[in-house]
């Protein structure tokens, strides 16, 4: 969560790498805010649908939906308790040591920072943030093409090029293509209105698809080529944004401290009742019950398709046939501890265009550029990251070595230490993060927001138009439903230290 780890539609900005191929700036300001400690959704209206006043709200999920609105509750003077299936806090915010450094295996960068909650909560708490875009490091990155070799740099900002006026011109083309088409559609019609050919055509289009597949983490024939070219952040910043200084483990445990968090508690069942609300929990001893006057659920959208949770009243056609629409992306990543960075002196960043498959280990990141640790990470998404999230440690590890082989041509040292991702298969996410595929549309995540009976409300990533798909989108909408339940046009939320 995913947030995401490549900004939608930001892979390539108009700021950054963008500048430095085709000329091209936006100018950016920071949002003020009047107090450090009261939030919003991103405005001051109050949503509706609550019954009853809160006397005890019971949240299932402690990602950062949840212990923002745990946040909130208890600053407003409202007792709640967190039930987390898992036995650590932060959902698909998960920061791990490797080799003795942090890295987030889930969401890591906070993207768009200007003006976004996630910088503003963060500063707050203490923990600095460090400039990590990409974007500009585009000339110094290895472009490797498996038919051909190594790109070089001039052809590499051509190919990366087609990606910012892909952007520019998608608007227009999802128009002429209509509701129904998808990224691939778009990016072929782009390719063949520019008459590209031969291996200029597959670099371009490998570019184009590096900017839909992996921030919305699926593949290009199911993304809505629609929602993602009338995409639009709320925020600015330069590229791809800022790492958290230690992790984003900081950030939860900041937003974390001071709330009652019950761990290893897997929710079966939600009843709803004129006069309040049951919890059924598998815990550690057995089953429990808990008893409270509203609930929030902000699992993930993957749970909901999963139909891990059994709601009564059962949710209506419109919440269910929502949550079948809307897409639950695969994000995984392979990260790997090198004895030292033996690349740093070659390049920073890797792009593989892999054959005959285009999007096999795509992009290989260097966080000793980044963060100074000798670490390369590496993304697949999509089917291809469904598979490689299937493979066994030893496999996927031999996997990311072969292809750095092929990159860097020739033998690499062994790491030290590994980290890899499982969210596809892991029963409290089932995947990484949510997107609109084709047949989808923002309507849905609305629907999906939508309380039911008065007593049961819906927050997380997947139920937000502005941010899906984000860490910080998460973060908002667990303040938009304790707005919906406290009936005010804010809330406060204090870090703990």
């Amino acid at each position: 969560m995913t947030a995401t780890p490549i900004s939608r539609r930001r892979f390539l900005r108009l700021t950054g790498a963008a500048s430095v191929v085709v000329g091209a700036g936006v100018a950016r300001a920071a949002v003020p805010f009047t107090h450090p400690d009261r939030y919003d959704d991103g405005n001051r209206s109050i949503p509706g649908g609550a019954a009853g006043e809160p006397s005890r709200v019971i949240i299932v999920g402690a990602g950062f939906a949840g212990l923002a609105a745990a946040n909130a509750l208890r600053n407003a003077g409202v007792p709640c308790v967190v039930l987390e299936g898992r036995d650590r806090i932060g959902g698909r915010a998960h920061t791990v040591d490797v080799g003795g450094s942090p890295v987030d295996v889930g969401c890591s960068w906070i993207t768009d920072p200007i003006g976004n909650p996630m910088t503003r909560f963060a500063t707050r708490a203490g923990v600095l943030q460090t400039n990590a875009a990409i974007e500009a490091d585009v000339p110094t990155s290895r472009f490797f093409d498996e038919r051909t070799g190594v790109v070089l740099p001039p052809q590499t900002l051509l190919a990366a090029s087609h990606a910012v006026r892909f952007e520019q011109e998608a608007g227009a083309i999802s128009k002429e293509l209509g509701p129904r088409a998808s990224t691939k559609d778009g990016i072929l019609r782009y390719a063949d209105e520019h008459k590209m050919q031969g291996d200029a055509r597959r670099r371009g289009e490998f570019f184009m698809r590096l900017v839909t597949e992996v921030p919305d983490a699926t593949d290009w024939d199911k993304d809505s080529l629609a929602a993602w070219a009338g995409y639009s952040s709320p925020y600015y910043g330069f590229g791809q944004g800022d790492f958290p200084v230690g992790g984003y483990r900081r950030i939860v445990a900041a937003l974390a401290s001071g709330s009652t968090i019950r761990a290893r508690r897997r929710v079966t069942d939600v009843i709803a009742r004129a006069d309040g609300v049951r919890v059924v929990a598998d815990g550690p001893r057995g089953t429990e019950t808990y008893e409270g006057s509203h609930v929030l659920v902000t699992v993930p959208l993957g749970v909901m398709k999963a139909g891990a949770i059994r709601f009564d009243p059962a949710p209506p056609p419109s919440t269910t046939g929502a949550i079948a629409r809307l897409g639950f992306g695969v994000f995984e990543k392979i990260v790997l501890r090198f004895p030292e960075p033996y690349w740093a002196a070659e390049h920073t960043h890797i792009f593989h265009l892999s054959d005959p498959d285009p999007m096999r280990f795509p992009l290989i990141v260097d966080y000793f550029h980044l963060e100074q640790i000798p670490v390369l990470v590496a993304f697949n998404v999509g089917s291809y990251g469904t598979e490689v999230g299937a493979l066994s440690p030893k496999e996927a590890v031999a996997r990311m070595l072969a292809v750095l082989r092929r990159v860097q041509g020739g033998p690499i040292p062994a790491p030290v230490d590994v980290a890899i991702t499982g969210w596809r298969l892991d029963e409290f996410s089932r995947g990484s993060y949510s997107y609109i595929p084709v047949g989808a549309t923002p309507a849905d995540q609305v629907r999906l927001s939508t309380p039911l009976a008065g007593r049961v409300f819906f927050a997380g990533e997947a139920t937000s138009t502005a941010r899906y798909g984000y860490a910080d989108g998460a973060f908002s909408t667990g303040i938009r439903e304790v707005k919906r339940i406290l009936r005010a046009p804010y809330v406060t939320i204090t870090p703990g230290r």
